[in-house]
């Protein structure tokens, strides 16, 4: 299968060729009538972007170009077409490229949606008078900036934030949104450009040295950075620390229904569950289209990865770094996050992972075998392989995003958090071999 949990996703003009957007936007076409698409920065864009275009339109679809925008955005303008399509990589580096697409309520294809569209990728060609209109949209940004300003408070307070844009595409809208809110905004890398001259677009805490030192040197409230796309967000407090994101994930969730039904991936940490005892929290795959998934199937409230993903069903099913952002900044008006923080319970997590160049299926099937020397209370294969043991868990998974076996570790105490890594990552190199 082509597509991903996170759709189509590989090195530019290696794995993503303008031959694979091509039929891509064929069958599209093919399947959807009215197409709305926009791209991120990276130097491909335009051209995965043009081919795509051109698939769509020789299928007989109707297509809008809304050009250089975030994920979120792109997904908040689908609610008025058939489909979304989104040319982005997200959070991985330069040299990669993507297509995502998205439904008109914002969620992600699913698994089921995404094999239609792979059945369809010789599509069809419509004669020249049933070829149909392309335009450019100009007003996406906007609309979806008016939105949120609707659907979220703005502080009482003054607060003032320091925003990392990464060069990505949240340069066109996040620094304007929080001006709006009324906030003092000091932005960084808001320029867009696909090579990241600053640093690596992912929102890690090792790429977040300039937005730390700015908001030490600002005297700022909080530092906001995000990915390349938008769809992440992270934050830093005052004092330039970063803040992990299962805690702001726990505050988010709290600040948006603290006895609501909340959807996780199984790699998120029990802080969560133990800081709000009287939510109903349900543990699905990693992956944003699957706690979409869930949370329309419970009626969900929020729902949000360990990653910096964050979906608010209120307002749409994408996850929505923008609207997270403009989310916390409300709080940040209302309370003491840094008080709110400590009230969390702390447990210690260790993430690592390893390149996996080998077959998936056979190398967790080994990992599997090797588990069992392990004393533990359960094994989880919702995603990977999870065991549950007395005082801590240990999550084994192959990335649907790039060619590696991720590893999550938690515990308690953190020297028994790191041990156990160390043997975890042990055994996974050996079955790589």
């Amino acid at each position: 299968m082509i597509f991903g949990s996170s759709g189509i996703r590989g090195i530019a003009n290696r794995e993503i060729t303008p031959e694979l957007a091509l039929k891509t936007g064929k069958a599209c076409g093919t399947i959807y009538e009215n197409i709305i698409i926009g791209n991120d920065p990276r130097t491909s864009s335009p051209m995965i972007k043009s081919a795509v275009i051109s698939g769509a339109l020789s299928s007989g679809a109707e297509v809008t170009d809304i050009g250089l925008a975030s994920t979120p955005t792109l997904a908040h303008s689908a609610r008025k077409h058939d489909i979304g399509i989104m040319v982005t990589a997200s959070h991985n580096p330069g040299m990669y490229n993507g297509i995502k697409l998205f439904n008109p309520d914002g969620s992600g294809f699913s698994i089921k949606q995404s094999e239609e569209v792979e059945k369809n990728m010789e599509g069809k060609n419509v004669p020249w008078n049933k070829i149909k209109n392309f335009r450019s949209y100009e007003m996406a940004i906007n609309e979806h900036m008016d939105s949120i300003l609707k659907s979220v408070i703005s502080p009482e307070k003054s607060i003032r934030v320091v925003v990392d844009c990464c060069n990505g595409s949240t340069g066109t809208i996040t620094p304007y949104l929080l001006e709006k809110m009324g906030c003092g905004v000091i932005a960084l890398n808001t320029q867009p450009d696909g090579r990241f001259p600053a640093h690596d677009p992912e929102p890690v805490e090792e790429n977040l040295n300039q937005l730390k030192n700015a908001v030490k040197a600002s005297n700022a409230d909080l530092g906001i950075a995000h990915d390349c796309d938008g769809d992440r967000v992270v934050i830093v407090d005052k004092k330039g620390e970063f803040i992990p994101n299962d805690k702001m994930l726990a505050v988010l969730a709290k600040y948006t229904n603290e006895r609501g039904k909340i959807a996780v991936p199984v790699n998120t940490s029990l802080s969560l569950d133990s800081y709000l005892p009287g939510a109903e929290i349900v543990r699905t795959r990693v992956g944003d289209i699957f706690i979409s998934e869930k949370l329309k199937e419970i009626g969900g409230d929020f729902g949000g990865e360990p990653s910096g993903t964050y979906v608010f069903p209120s307002f749409s099913y994408c996850p929505d770094g923008v609207y997270a952002a403009a989310k916390i900044v409300s709080i940040w008006g209302e309370i003491d996050i840094e008080d709110e923080i400590k009230l969390i319970p702390e447990y210690f997590t260790v993430r690592s992972s390893l390149t996996l160049e080998n077959d998936k299926k056979r190398v967790m099937e080994k990992i599997e075998e090797a588990m069992n020397a392990f004393e533990y209370e359960n094994m989880n294969k919702i995603d990977g392989i999870r065991i549950d043991m007395d005082d801590s868990w240990v999550l084994i998974r192959p990335s649907g995003t790039e060619p590696k076996i991720r590893v999550t570790v938690e515990a308690k105490d953190e020297n028994r958090a790191k041990e156990l890594n160390d043997k975890i990552m042990e055994i996974v190199k050996r079955c790589i071999k």
